[in-house]
Order: structure tokens, then C-alpha cells, then sequence
């Protein structure tokens, strides 16, 4: 049925960009090169490299070709909110993503880890898809604050000429970026190939036993 094709293809989709969100959103935490030094007349001379993340800041010396990373004492020291929250939401939208995986596994029509109930299956289906959306969400609102953020003090330091390194942004932040967008399809997938399955015939779920049907039926006839 064509039905069952583009529900199954739906679900191909998801699974790849589950897994592609929840290993983009790991390697922007892990490479953490949020901002690097912008390429103008008021950043260094190509002497160095220069990444600024969200847990450390480090530079990299092409003449000797090495790094030197300088992290912070205590992460609970004071820094900017933009920061903080960056950092909240986008270990929050990597343990979401984490944790819609298993429940789409589960919720897949090509997986029998459970008795082969449609409700059941559905359940864990709408949750994922709903954990997904929830990741997604808020892995946008960390890119989307924290590239504004640092859009308006590029600009700011290039228009008023102010000295010294101006930072655009990094490769972990289009990583992230990427990968909340994935989160957010992968939701939107799964909640589409569910409301697809919900109108297939013979795959609403009944809850009026058989008997009573083929009584209520023999009554009016």
C-alpha cells in the first residue's frame, strides 16, 4: 500500500536524522569552536588561529603548530547569560534527542520488541516524535540567541573600529545548528507518519470487542 511505503520511508528519514542530530549536537560540545577569530583588518595576522566555545578558549599557533586551550577554574563562576544559556539548552536538546531514540525504535512498524499492539506502539511514537520537537526547540533557541548575540558585537566592534580580535562564528556553532534542525524534522516526521497510519484501514484501534459488534449488527438487521 502506498500509504504503508511513505509511512515506512518516514521513518527511514527520522531514524537519519535522529542519529545525525544527536551526533552533531555530542561534536559541537566536543570540538567546541563556537566563535573563531573573523577574518578583517582588525583580527591577527594569521600568525594564529583563535576559538572561543562554551567551556574553553583556545588558540592555535601555526608557527610552532600547537594548541593551548585556556579553561575556566569552575564552570560556576560568573559569566554572560547568553553563555549559561547556551550551555543549558544545548545539553538539554543532546539528552532529549538521546532520549527519543529508544522510544522511536520501539515505535517503529518494523520493530517487535513489544507484543504487536498499534496503541503501544503508537504511545512510544507520539512521545518520540514529542521529545524530538522539544529538542529541536530548544537547541533553535540557544543557536538563535547565542548567533545574535554574537553578530551584534562583530558588528559593533568593526563599526566603532575597537582593537583587538573580532570573533564570528565558529564551525560547532553551524554543527549545532544543523543539528536541532534535524531534531526538529525528525519530530515533525514522526508525528506526519503517525498521522498518515492513524488513516490507514484496519489500523484504528478498536475498542469495542467483536461479540458486542457482530450483536449490535444482528439487532438492526
Amino acid at each position: 500500500m502506498a500509504i504503508t511505503a511513505a509511512v515506512m520511508i518516514m521513518e527511514v528519514l527520522t531514524l537519519v536524522l535522529g542519529s545525525l542530530s544527536l551526533l552533531l549536537l555530542v561534536l559541537c560540545a566536543g570540538f567546541d569552536c563556537w566563535k573563531q577569530d573573523a577574518k578583517d583588518p582588525l583580527s591577527s595576522v594569521g600568525l594564529s588561529v583563535r576559538c572561543r566555545g562554551l567551556w574553553s578558549e583556545c588558540i592555535f599557533d601555526n608557527v610552532a603548530d600547537l594548541w593551548t586551550c585556556d579553561i575556566p577554574i569552575s564552570y560556576l563562576n560568573e559569566h554572560p547569560a547568553v553563555l549559561v544559556v547556551t550551555r543549558v539548552l544545548v545539553i538539554l536538546s543532546g539528552l532529549l534527542s538521546f532520549s527519543a531514540m529508544p522510544a522511536f525504535v520501539a515505535g517503529m512498524s518494523c520493530t517487535k520488541l513489544f507484543p504487536d499492539t498499534h496503541t503501544r506502539k503508537r504511545k512510544f511514537s507520539l512521545a518520540a516524535g514529542t521529545t524530538f520537537l522539544l529538542g529541536g526547540l530548544s537547541g533553535a533557541i540557544a543557536v538563535l540567541w547565542y548567533g545574535i548575540d554574537t553578530v551584534q558585537k562583530y558588528k559593533l566592534e568593526v563599526s566603532f573600529g575597537i582593537p583587538g580580535v573580532t570573533y564570528e562564528l565558529g564551525y560547532s556553532y553551524w554543527m549545532a545548528a544543523v543539528g536541532a534542525a534535524c531534531a526538529a524534522a525528525s519530530g515533525f516526521l514522526l508525528l506526519a507518519a503517525e498521522c498518515f497510519q492513524a488513516r490507514m484501514p484496519g489500523k484504528e484501534p478498536h475498542s469495542t470487542h467483536p461479540q458486542l459488534v457482530a450483536r449490535w449488527q444482528a439487532t438492526y438487521l
